[in-house]
């Protein structure tokens, strides 16, 4: 069955390396923004530890600073997250053939597409937390306690690119307590103060840097730096069931609702597996009754909940197999629609907007006149001034201009635009989508005219120019200005995180 399964995980790899390379699938903004963060190599960021700035600084020291550079790493992330969670089930001691479609349904469901495709912090945690599960439930399957500094190697590595990783601590804890009670506290304790070490390069960063990330991660938690954001349960398990796709989402809700009852004859495996699930995903529902919470928060709950999947339905109930098997044509089906096909969608409903019309980005801005030998590229959002650092001709990297008191991001603290730019000449540039766009862009010219004129000697408005095309209409288009003599002036740093 291994070798059935790798057969179709490296099918499934090619064809994502043709779609990265072939689709014009552009990298997205927080793509964009790690790649900004690989090309100043630290031990910390902003908003994120470095472990993803260290994937891709990796992998376009391979393939180049190209979007397959940027993205190769999640491809080699997603075939060893498949093989784990095959793994994962035949240590949970369920049949091999049942194992084998735990290791597709990894693969081939939305998330395990799309985390193959997008180079984001997800991939890295989801791996680490699955190669922790796979050690207490191979423990288990062996009748011997977990080894605490084995997993702790695994929350180590899975806290370079997520802190959530410190949650598998309370599984572990709990199984220790139910199934070994009597093993040494000491082991414990060792595990727990190595897995620290993950946090010690974020904390080198943030020494010196405000303490940023963990402002910025405690103003997320409380709803945003602007104000407190209510719940969003609906939106919440609605993303849940798009990133399993629908049909899995109601096999596992069941699956876990058998859990519950047969919790107490089931192995310690398949407990640990429904406790980790039901726990983080009943957890995760709870808050978000109370503040918002992102879809993507809770993904590492799938591994041991495509496990339970995997039990009910094909041996608990295997009448319910050809659901799965269904469910899964569909969910590829449907995800190779979007990714190949995205262009057929009105484009305000496209899930790929925001991935699209880059290329063109890098076009105009030739036109306009901009050279990296002599310009800069500047903008008031961080989104925008990554893209414009990977896109522009020359990769150089942009600036980010806050002139409308936004939090602040990985470029308020790299050197501004006022001390490496002065006396010299370059372009803002602002991009936005329909609707938006049309009801906007006069405003935002006249806002921004007036704006760059307190740092620049002569700011000329030189077009609204188009990106992406709907039919005749523009979808997607920037204001480009020519801002001559930058000035010594004061930058706006926000205190918002």
């Amino acid at each position: 069955m291994f070798t059935r399964l790798a057969f179709w995980i490296g099918l499934k790899a090619l064809v994502m390396v043709g779609i990265i390379i072939y689709a014009g699938i552009g990298l997205g903004p927080d793509e964009a923004q790690y790649w900004t963060w690989s090309q100043a190599l630290d031990w910390g960021y902003y908003s994120k530890p470095p472990g993803i700035a260290w994937q891709i600084w990796g992998s376009t020291q391979l393939f180049g600073q190209t979007e397959w550079g940027v993205r190769a790493g999640a491809v080699v992330l997603a075939i060893l997250q498949a093989g784990l969670v095959y793994l994962l089930a035949l240590r949970a001691d369920l049949k091999p053939y049942t194992a084998f479609w735990c290791g597709i349904l990894m693969a081939f469901c939305p998330l395990g597409i799309l985390g193959s495709l997008f180079a984001i912090t997800d991939g890295g945690l989801l791996l680490c937390w699955t190669g922790a599960c796979l050690t207490v439930v191979s423990a288990l399957q062996q009748k011997q306690a977990p080894d605490p500094l084995k997993v702790s190697l695994w929350i180590l590595c899975g806290a370079l690119f997520k802190w959530p990783m410190y949650l598998f601590w309370l599984f572990f804890l709990l199984m220790h307590d139910w199934f070994f009670p009597t093993q040494k506290k000491s082991r414990l304790l060792i595990g727990g103060l190595i897995s620290l070490l993950g946090l010690l390069p974020s904390i080198w960063w943030n020494w010196s840097h405000d303490w940023a990330t963990f402002r910025h991660v405690f103003s997320t938690l409380q709803g945003g730096s602007s104000q407190r954001a209510g719940g969003n349960v609906g939106d919440f398990l609605g993303a849940q069931a798009l990133l399993l796709s629908p049909i899995l989402f109601g096999l596992m809700c069941g699956s876990l609702w058998k859990w519950t009852q047969k919790r107490r004859q089931l192995s310690p495996a398949l407990f640990f597996c429904g406790l980790v699930t039901l726990t983080l995903l009943g957890g995760a529902a709870l808050v978000s009754c109370f503040q918002k919470v992102q879809g993507n928060w809770i993904v590492f709950a799938y591994p041991t909940g495509i496990i339970l999947i995997g039990w009910f339905a094909f041996e608990y109930l295997p009448r319910l197999a050809i659901w799965t098997k269904l469910s899964l044509g569909l969910s590829v089906g449907l995800t190779t629609f979007v990714l190949l096909f995205s262009s057929i969608f009105p484009y305000r409903l496209s899930p790929l907007k925001h991935n699209v019309g880059w290329n063109a980005l890098g076009q105009v801005l030739q036109k306009a006149g901009y050279d990296p030998d002599k310009h800069f590229l500047v903008s008031d959002k961080y989104q925008t001034t990554s893209i414009l650092s990977f896109y522009g001709e020359g990769q150089k990297r942009a600036y980010f201009l806050n002139l409308q008191g936004m939090r602040r991001n990985q470029f308020s603290y790299w050197p501004s635009l006022q001390e490496e730019q002065k006396g010299q000449t370059g372009y803002f540039v602002w991009v936005e989508n329909m609707p938006y766009l049309k009801r906007e862009w006069p405003t935002k010219r006249d806002f921004y005219q007036q704006s760059l004129e307190h740092y620049f000697e002569k700011v000329n408005f030189v077009d609204l120019i188009p990106l992406v095309y709907e039919g005749e209409t523009i979808a997607k288009a920037a204001i480009l200005f020519q801002c001559q003599n930058c000035r010594e002036s004061e930058s706006l740093n926000s205190n918002l995180y």
